[in-house]
C-alpha cells in the first residue's frame, strides 16, 4: 500500500450524501490533506487509506460543508462579544440587557446591542427602541442598538451628540425632536463611529469562526456594508489578511468590497476570485434600496403600516450603472442588495444594460435578498443569468400577524421570498443567512416547511442552495459543494438525516464539522 505524507481523516459507517449529480449516498469518506480522497462503500474507502485518523459516524449523516452565500462575518463576532438582543422576548428584557452592558463598560465607551426584533415582542410593545428609553439606561455612554435588519439603529442622546451625521433626513424626528431612531446612511454612520479597531476586529473574526464551525459552516461570502469605517482601507480586510498571513483563517472567505472601492479593483486588475482557497476577492457589494423592517425597501406601492411611504432608493440608477460598468472592466462580480419590487426592477434594468454594453458572458451578477420580485422580474433575471442570493431564515417574519403582514398588508405573505418560483423560473439559487440568525439548518427548516407553495422547497433543493448553489454564486463550483474526490475537504456531520423528510429537519443538529480535512468541531 502506498504511504502518504499528508494527514488522512476517515469518516466511516454513516450516511454520506455526496450531493453529486447522481445524489450518491455512500458509507464512508476519506480526506487526505485538504481534499476528498475517496468516497464509497466502507471497505473500499478504508482500503484507500494508509494511516488515517478515524471517526465512527454510527449512522450519522455527512454533507458537504455549508457555504453561507450572504453574511456579515465580523458582525457575527461583534455580536458575540457585545450584547445579543435577539433573545430578548420583551422590550424590558432588551433594555435590561443593554443596562447590564453599560454597567460593565467604562464611561465614554460605546454600549452596543445587536439584532433586536420588536416585531416579536408582545402586542403594545412593537415599536422601535427610542432615545428616551436608552437615555434612562445611561447618559455616560453612547448607546447604539441595531435592529435585526441592520438598516435601523436606535441611539441615545449621547450617541446623537457623538456621531457627525451627514444626512439629517435619516435621523428620524417627531415634532422637530430626534426620536433616537436613525436609518440607512445615518445608521451606517453610527456603525462607523462605533466600529472596533483592527485588534478588536481580529477578535471578532476568531469568535465568528468558532461560531461558524458550531453551525457546520465552512465557507462564507461576507459582504461589506454601505459605508467606510475609516477614511482609507478596510478594517475587515486588514483583519482578514492578518489572519490569513498568520495561518489563523480557518474558514474559506470570499469578500465582497464596498462599491466605492471598485476603482481599486480596476487599478490593480483584481478579477473575480483573486486569492486562494482561504481568502478570495469576490467583487463589489452595493445597495439599491433599504429593508422591509426599516420601512425603506423601495416598493411597488406603499407600506401598509405607513401610508404614503413607498420606501427609498439608497443609490439611484445612474450610480448603480456606473459601478456595474467599472466592475465589468475589472472582471469583478457584482452583488446588489435589492428587496422591494421597484428597487429590484431598477437593478435588473441596469444589469441588463451593462451586460449588453460590455458583452458579458459568465458574469455571475447577483441580486441579494430579492424578496419582492414580480413574475416579470423573475423572467428577466433568468434570461440574464443573474444569481438569486436569498435568505430562507427571513421566513421567520412571513407568518400570520408577523412583520411582513404588518408592513405589507394582509394577503401578501405568498409574494415574498419566493424560492420555489425562483427555481421554477430557472434562476440559480444560493442560500445565505445575513446572520439573522447565521445557522443554515435554521434557514433550511423554514424553506422546507414554509406555509406557501411559492416559498416551499424540498429538502434536497434547500440543502443544494446552501452547498452547490452557494458555490456557484461565488464561482467555486469546481472545488466546493460536493464530496466528490478532488473537492475541498470540508464537511458537516449531522445528528440526524434531514432527507428523511421536512419534519425531521427541526430535530437535526450539528454533530461535527470538518474543515480542510480536519475535525474543527465535534459534539459526539
Amino acid at each position: 500500500m502506498r504511504a502518504y505524507d499528508e494527514p488522512e481523516l476517515l469518516l466511516r459507517d454513516g450516511r454520506v450524501r455526496v450531493m453529486d449529480d447522481d445524489r450518491t449516498v455512500a458509507e464512508s469518506v476519506l480526506f487526505r490533506g485538504s481534499r476528498v480522497a475517496a468516497v464509497g462503500p466502507a471497505d473500499e474507502v478504508a482500503d484507500a487509506a494508509t494511516d488515517p485518523a478515524v471517526v465512527d459516524l454510527d449512522g450519522r449523516t455527512v454533507l458537504p460543508g455549508f457555504n453561507d452565500a450572504h453574511t456579515h462575518l465580523f458582525s457575527i463576532g461583534i455580536e458575540l462579544m457585545e450584547t445579543d438582543l435577539s433573545a430578548a422576548e420583551t422590550r424590558r428584557e432588551a433594555l435590561d440587557m443593554l443596562a447590564s452592558n453599560a454597567a460593565e463598560t467604562p464611561d465614554g465607551e460605546w454600549v452596543l446591542g445587536f439584532s433586536y426584533d420588536e416585531s416579536t415582542w408582545p402586542a403594545g410593545e412593537r415599536e422601535y427602541l427610542i432615545r428616551d428609553e436608552l437615555d434612562a439606561i445611561t447618559t455616560a455612554h453612547p448607546v447604539a442598538a441595531t435592529r435585526v435588519d441592520g438598516h435601523t439603529v436606535s441611539v441615545n442622546s449621547r450617541a446623537l451628540e457623538t456621531v457627525p451625521f451627514s444626512n439629517d433626513e435619516d435621523v428620524i424626528e417627531e415634532g422637530g425632536t430626534p426620536t433616537g431612531r436613525v436609518v440607512e446612511d445615518a445608521a451606517w454612520e453610527v456603525k462607523a463611529a462605533s466600529y472596533p479597531d483592527p485588534d478588536r476586529a481580529r477578535e471578532a473574526l476568531l469568535a465568528a469562526t468558532d461560531r461558524c464551525h458550531e453551525l457546520g459552516i465552512t465557507s462564507v461570502q461576507t459582504m461589506a456594508g454601505l459605508t467606510a469605517v475609516r477614511e482609507t482601507g478596510s478594517v475587515d480586510m486588514e483583519a482578514l489578511f492578518a489572519a490569513w498571513r498568520r495561518d489563523e483563517l480557518d474558514l474559506r472567505v470570499t469578500y465582497y468590497a464596498r462599491a466605492d472601492q471598485v476603482e481599486s479593483l480596476v487599478d490593480l486588475e483584481l478579477p473575480r476570485g483573486f486569492g486562494d482557497d482561504r481568502l478570495r476577492i469576490g467583487g463589489i457589494k452595493t445597495f439599491s434600496d433599504g429593508a422591509i423592517g426599516a420601512q425603506t425597501a423601495n416598493l411597488h406601492g406603499e407600506f401598509a403600516d405607513d401610508p404614503g411611504n413607498g420606501g427609498t432608493m439608497v443609490n439611484d440608477a445612474d450610480q448603480l450603472r456606473e459601478w456595474y460598468r467599472r466592475a465589468a472592466r475589472a472582471g469583478a462580480q457584482v452583488a446588489t442588495h435589492s428587496i422591494g419590487g421597484a428597487g429590484i426592477d431598477v437593478v435588473v434594468d441596469q444589469y441588463a444594460a451593462v451586460i449588453e454594453e460590455c458583452d458579458l458572458d459568465d458574469h455571475r451578477f447577483r441580486i441579494e435578498h430579492l424578496e419582492l420580485a414580480t413574475d416579470e422580474a423573475l423572467d428577466r433575471i433568468a434570461d440574464l443569468g443573474v444569481v438569486a442570493s436569498m435568505q430562507p431564515n427571513f421566513l421567520q417574519w412571513s407568518t400570520e400577524g408577523g412583520l411582513y403582514e404588518s408592513r405589507l398588508g394582509t394577503g401578501n405573505l405568498p409574494r415574498n421570498n419566493r424560492f420555489a418560483d425562483v427555481l421554477d423560473a430557472g434562476i440559480p439559487l444560493a442560500f445565505g443567512s445575513d446572520k439573522m440568525p447565521p445557522g443554515p439548518l435554521y434557514g433550511i427548516r423554514h424553506a422546507v416547511t414554509a406555509d406557501h407553495d411559492t416559498q416551499r422547497l424540498s429538502v434536497d433543493e434547500a440543502v443544494t442552495a446552501y452547498t452547490r448553489g452557494a458555490a456557484y454564486a461565488e464561482a467555486t463550483e469546481d472545488r466546493k459543494g460536493t464530496l466528490e474526490p478532488g473537492m475541498l475537504g470540508d464537511a458537516v456531520i449531522l445528528d440526524g438525516d434531514p432527507f428523511a423528510g421536512p419534519a425531521h429537519v427541526a430535530d437535526t443538529e450539528i454533530a461535527g464539522t470538518v474543515f480542510d480535512g480536519e475535525v474543527v468541531y465535534r459534539a459526539f
